[in-house]
């Protein structure tokens, strides 16, 4: 639950700065979000909160199992991507119920960051959630696709009403780093290359419901990025 002491009526967080990195994967953010933040520790207690849902890892190490491996992660891609895919019939109460859980596990983890927050502790994410695109870019995963069963509908209002809550609380800034996809790929070899295309054009899209956000070119080299990121936490925090 947001707290009235913690967000004012625009939505802007109030007490101790809450700083998000976003950006596709092979950005940047997550290394820098470590380090940025173990930095920021030195002069004010700093939480870094994760505040993506990891299924991506999940699939590759299941696609690394002997055997079996690749044929279970192909399995459970198609039936994650046509969940997420708008317009598509979600597969099933257990493919929704999943995805569902993996929400419950972001929204957990943001739960974290408000307490944290409720205890003057300066806090940095790596991902933030929204509640503006549904299937892609840390958005609800239920919401884009179609169902006419009862208890995936039910799944759906609950998973929506989650990312709305957590949408509601503006970080003190918002730092993206934008990468083109030559740069994510060669960073990211593992990934499939469509699927990075796309988190590229949707990050571009997000608005964040107005929240502060500041763009860096990822395609820098980490010292020059991290030398920016710091410039506009202190630009925030100052």
């Amino acid at each position: 639950m947001v707290t009235g002491s913690m967000v004012d009526a625009a939505h802007k967080v109030v007490g101790a700065p809450i700083i998000a990195f976003i950006g596709c994967d092979g950005s940047g953010k997550s290394t820098l979000s470590v380090e940025v933040a173990d930095i920021l520790n030195k002069t004010r207690q700093t939480s870094l909160v994760y505040l993506g849902l990891g299924s991506g890892d999940i699939g590759r190490r299941i696609q690394q199992l002997p055997f079996i491996g690749p044929t279970i992660e192909r399995i459970l891609s198609r039936k994650a991507k046509k969940t997420r895919t708008p317009g598509e019939n979600i597969p099933g109460v257990l493919t929704a119920f999943v995805v569902f859980l993996f929400s419950c596990k972001r929204f957990f983890a943001f739960k974290k960051l408000l307490r944290a927050h409720q205890n003057n502790i300066q806090i940095v994410t790596d991902r933030y959630p929204q509640a503006e695109l549904a299937g892609c870019c840390d958005g609800p995963g239920l919401s884009a696709g179609r169902t006419q069963n009862p208890i995936i509908a039910w799944l759906v209002c609950i998973e929506k009403r989650l990312y709305q809550k957590m949408a509601s609380v503006h970080p003190t800034v918002i730092i993206f780093l934008d990468v083109d996809l030559q740069t994510a790929a060669a960073r990211k070899p593992d990934h499939h290359v469509d699927l990075l295309a796309t988190k590229i054009e949707k990050t571009r899209m997000l608005r964040f419901d107005g929240a502060p956000i500041e763009k860096i070119d990822a395609r820098q080299s980490y010292a020059a990025v991290k030398e920016q990121a710091l410039a506009i936490i202190g630009k925030y925090t100052a």
